[in-house]
């Protein structure tokens, strides 16, 4: 009966070391996987039409861009605590992550050239399973 008695106590010490650990925080690469739609898009400030209407970041590290058009860009892509990075075969299209969760993401884009200066786009996007129970 004793050694019961040890079991339990040694069992119920255990549980309370586990149940006091801290749960790691996802990262936005965790975070970022799915199928993301623009429900928002500001150029510079100003409501605009989007430009990008959703992609798709798949948990392999490949994705798929569709553009207003219904033009589709693949590649692959990473992401950081601060940054998604689209890698094409035409380029790196890269994005700072405002906020990120599972189901809501403020993204900017921001481009430069000599002919339109600098530009700064916002995407407020959801993820599309986001009402998925």
């Amino acid at each position: 009966m004793r050694k019961f008695i040890n079991y339990i106590f040694v069992l119920g010490i255990a549980l309370a070391a586990i149940s006091c650990a801290e749960p790691e925080a996802p990262t936005a690469a965790q975070m970022a996987e799915g199928e993301w739609f623009v429900s928002e898009n500001y150029v510079s400030g100003q409501t605009n039409s989007a430009l990008i209407s959703r992609f798709i970041l798949e948990r392999d590290g490949n994705f798929v861009l569709e553009d207003v058009n219904s033009v589709l860009t693949t590649g692959t892509w990473t992401a950081t605590d601060n940054s998604i990075s689209l890698i094409t075969a035409d380029g790196t299209i890269d994005f700072t992550i405002i906020t990120m969760t599972y189901t809501k993401a403020h993204l900017i884009q921001s481009l430069s050239s000599p002919l339109i200066g600098d530009v700064e786009i916002t995407y407020l996007m959801n993820k599309g399973n986001a009402n998925d129970y």
